[in-house]
């Protein structure tokens, strides 16, 4: 399956020579190779030679032997000739020995197919520690172990063994050898798509996600990158590296094990609601990843961006159906991806009416109403008229082409022939996408064979053409985003953490949290703190007006569950008040056989009602850092969860949009009369919790909530902090 037009390695730079080696060498060598048909080390030595690999094929057994005309030695030091790539076909416990013989003989790298290492126990945690530790002192880099192998179909290099699979400008990074088996199968059935590369990624114990990330930005085969990822050892910085590929090329991802739910801290609703899958979509989203649920999208999404134009400045999708019921459910899926469709101008709704016949102005999605089934050379007027919009990125086509020969007429072959091939030169002469959904994709059919020559996705599954086309103006969506520049950490650190770390406290009285983010600029409500019913008599007093009190007391996180605050207290009860709102603090601790570590009251004055409460909230997770919260706040908060997260460091657009995506986003508009509220207020207070996050790296969850958002300013009524 050698590839002549395969251009090789292009960019230097060490890390990517290294890689390239792995991914293009010269020779390989099996080590483990076998006489048995039945193992590994003898499949690996049939598939190189099946596939069409050019380099040189060694083979190691400290027996000796031969198989498939390959002449074994006994060690790796005894190989002679081009070497760069080992496979190891043998036992985990042997791999740190055979790796040090492969850094000795001079080898770039190998493949660790063997199964035994973390994923069993402690004692596979021991191996992998030693396979690091050979790593660091040869240079020797290492894919896997437990990994299903590498495929380079363009160099006829097949570690993997399936035969057969088409060489293409898609690079697969999976982490289970049955999804990429699948993937693989699907692009043998009636596609065009094909590989650059396949890569079982498998433990990471060596080569990361981000590494072979930051190669296929520039290798030159490949055109978009498809992943299956269980985990990351080093999540932050795959975020990190894929935020910049993006920029060059489409990335998806599909995630295996979604519903696991992290282990997200008690002590606040931020740490309750941020938990790991939302923060790695969050994640995905600000670096240009593309998201996918199902394992039959992987790969035609991967195919459609790798082959098809992705138009920026928003450009919406132009659905052209010939029959009512599959537009209805385009539609449907294609608002459930979010994906715009086009409202059709003027000009395109007269040419359309022109190339249809139909008197009644068509709307999106266009039905053809039976205008194709005489002469499907209809569906390739209408693609070209839509094409002219320039509001139209993608055209999405569903219903039966390439079989209305079958359907109606063999008569209509060389019609149907002639759209599609028009179909293909209309897309190239405008530069436009096109996706089409048929009936008829699984069966022979001469006009999908011209389409899928030229390009174009051809899809039996609606719900996945839908993705397909959604995915395409997601990406020019993408394209067009300038984020403009995270503002710099400039604040000092907290003065009052040295206080509380000698007291071995980790949550911090909202005296201090207030005094925490305040030093940021986080706007906050005055307060006085009082340590007796007489002083916060005289604080009531002096505020002259209704006011809240509410107990100061360590380890107290949620005070309404405690009977902690009191709202809306006369000045001349608040002494009343205080011994209240006291006494039921004690009780709530008592009741729980624990002590109220009672400090005393903060009194501050009642607020007017608010236009909407909102949370902004902090938390830093394990495996990807600081995560922002922004959402409907107030005590419903767990139950309503209208949230959205981002990764710091964030920028006032980004601030701005996490506003526009909670589903309360009208509120915040104006609802039934209300006013708007002062959204640059609430993203001003979102930018000073997130400097207050980046200065002070040892708080571990921040939250305001509530915070009130008023038509003019926004103040935090409620800080929480835990380090």
């Amino acid at each position: 399956m050698t590839d002549a037009t395969d251009p090789g390695a292009a960019p230097s730079g060490s890390t990517f020579q290294t890689i390239d080696r792995i991914l293009r060498p010269r020779g390989v060598v099996v080590v483990g190779a076998s006489e048995d048909p039945k193992k590994r080390g003898n499949q690996a030595l049939a598939a190189l030679l099946a596939s069409g690999y050019t380099g040189q094929i060694h083979g190691v057994n400290p027996k000796g032997g031969e198989a498939h005309g390959v002449t074994f030695v006994r060690t790796v030091e005894e190989v002679q000739g081009e070497a760069d790539t080992a496979l190891l076909c043998t036992p985990a416990s042997t791999v740190p020995a055979a790796l040090q013989a492969c850094a000795a003989r001079g080898l770039s790298g190998a493949v660790v197919v063997a199964l035994g290492f973390r994923e069993t126990g402690t004692d596979g945690e021991q191996l992998e520690l030693q396979i690091q530790q050979v790593v660091r002192e040869t240079g020797i880099r290492v894919v896997g172990p437990n990994t299903s192998g590498i495929l380079n179909p363009h160099r006829g290099l097949n570690l993997i063994g399936v035969p057969n699979v088409p060489a293409g400008r898609i690079a697969l990074l999976t982490q289970s050898g049955n999804v990429s088996l699948q993937v693989m199968t699907e692009a043998m059935r009636r596609t065009r798509a094909g590989f650059s590369f396949v890569i079982g990624v498998g433990n990471e114990v060596d080569l990361r996600f981000d590494e072979y990330l930051t190669y296929l930005a520039d290798e030159p085969n490949t055109a978009a990158i498809a992943m299956y990822v269980e985990g990351f050892r080093r999540g932050q910085k795959f975020l990190e590296t894929a935020a910049e590929v993006t920029t060059k090329k489409p990335v998806i991802l599909l995630k295996g094990g979604r519903s696991v739910r992290g282990k997200a801290a008690a002590r606040s609703h931020t740490g309750a609601l941020a938990g790991s899958f939302p923060v790695f979509r969050a994640g995905l989203k600000q670096s240009g990843v593309i998201l996918v649920r199902r394992s039959d999208e992987l790969l035609h999404v991967a195919e459609s961006l790798a082959s098809q134009p992705a138009r920026g400045s928003y450009r919406g999708v132009a659905v052209l159906t010939d029959g009512g019921g599959h537009g209805t459910l385009a539609t449907d899926a294609l608002h459930y991806h979010q994906t715009q469709l086009t409202r059709l101008g003027a000009a395109t709704t007269a040419a359309l009416q022109q190339a249809l016949g139909h008197k009644l102005p068509p709307s999106n999605p266009i039905d053809l109403a039976g205008a194709a089934d005489a002469d499907p050379m209809v569906f390739a007027k209408a693609v070209d008229v839509l094409m002219q919009d320039e509001q139209i990125g993608t055209v999405l086509v569903v219903g039966l082409f390439g079989g209305y020969h079958r359907r109606f007429s063999a008569e209509l072959l060389a019609r149907e022939v002639a759209a599609a091939q028009a179909i293909v030169e209309a897309a190239g002469r405008h530069r436009r996408a096109v996706v089409v959904h048929t009936l008829y994709a699984e069966m022979a059919s001469e006009p999908l064979d011209v389409l899928r020559a030229g390009g174009v996705p051809v899809l039996a599954s609606l719900e996945v053409a839908c993705r397909c086309a959604a995915a395409l103006f997601e990406r020019g969506r993408q394209l067009d985003l300038r984020r403009g520049t995270p503002p710099p950490i400039g604040g000092k650190q907290w003065q009052g953490l040295d206080a509380v770390r000698q007291q071995e406290r980790r949550v911090l009285l909202e005296t201090e949290a207030r005094d925490l983010v305040a030093g940021y600029g986080v706007p906050i409500v005055p307060a006085t703190f009082c340590e007796t019913a007489d002083e916060a008599g005289a604080a009531a007093r002096k505020v002259g007006g209704p006011v809240v009190i509410k107990a100061v007391a360590a380890g107290l996180v949620h005070k309404t569950d405690a009977g902690g605050v009191r709202l809306g207290v006369a000045p001349e009860d608040a002494g009343q008040a205080f011994d209240g709102v006291a006494n039921s603090v004690r009780l709530y601790h008592q009741k729980r056989g624990a002590t109220a570590d009672l400090r005393g009251m903060l009194v501050a004055p009642a607020l007017p009602k608010p236009i909407v409460e909102l949370l902004i909230g902090y938390k830093k997770d394990p495996h990807y850092g600081g995560v922002i919260v922004v959402g409907l706040g107030g005590t419903t908060v767990e139950v309503l969860k209208d949230v959205t997260l981002r990764l710091l460091p964030i920028t006032r657009d980004d601030a701005r949009d996490m506003l526009a995506e909670i589903k309360g986003a009208r509120l915040l508009r104006g609802h039934r009369g209300a006013p708007a509220v002062d959204r640059e207020a609430v993203v001003d207070a979102i930018m000073a919790l997130a400097a207050c996050a980046r200065s002070n790296p040892e708080v571990l969850e921040l939250e305001v909530n509530p915070l009130f958002a008023y038509d003019r300013g926004a103040v935090a009524v409620d800080v929480r902090a835990l380090l």
